[in-house]
């Protein structure tokens, strides 16, 4: 069993892949694959932070590398998510939601709530919507006090760049709305 202690802090990476083994077992291969083809890259996609991640996954115990199976020479060796790993994964997921995961990590936000479908109950998503608009509301009250106090001393690019980060942060408030309705009446 792993050390309760070094799996305190896994890194988005380590979380992005235990949630791509969430009842799929895949190869190494595949994992750096998957990262390298769609908007998982951003977390990598580099064999040279996807197989170390791999293996300290393993280390740790929340995932397991199984055996061959078919031609021993051309099959790799799948890995699958174990109790504990499913356990760390449930736990991050289900974390209450802070100002600075919307301010500094909507990134990894929506990372946990792609993840979350099969691992939380329907209240448990409904409380993280819910929590989600609230703090992106008030996100969004911040940046438009700062931007109303400091705009005349900002340079063209500097407003337009504001009004971005404000426009952004008023899509994932509209999305956030949506998507607490499609969960509601699932």
């Amino acid at each position: 069993m792993a050390n309760k202690k070094s799996v305190s802090n896994p890194t988005s990476l380590d979380y992005a892949i235990l949630g791509l083994l969430q009842g799929h077992s895949l190869s190494g291969y595949r994992i750096r694959k998957i990262f390298e083809t769609t908007a998982l890259g951003e977390y990598s996609s580099s064999p040279g932070t996807i197989y170390p991640a791999l293996k300290r996954l393993k280390k740790l115990g929340l995932i397991i590398q199984g055996k061959k199976s078919g031609d021993p020479v051309n099959t790799p060796n799948p890995f699958a998510i174990t109790p504990e790993g499913i356990e760390i994964l449930a736990r991050w997921l289900g974390k209450p939601l802070e100002s600075e995961d919307i301010s500094k990590r909507l990134d990894e936000t929506m990372l946990r709530f792609a993840l979350m479908e099969e691992l939380l109950s329907k209240e448990q998503k409904i409380e993280f919507l819910t929590s989600f608009i609230s703090e992106t509301r008030e996100y969004i009250k911040i940046l438009l006090s700062d931007f109303e106090r400091e705009s005349h001393r900002m340079s063209l690019h500097g407003k337009l760049a504001m009004e971005n980060g404000i426009a952004v942060y008023k899509t994932s408030l509209r999305w956030g709305r949506k998507a607490l309705k499609e969960i509601r009446n699932t």
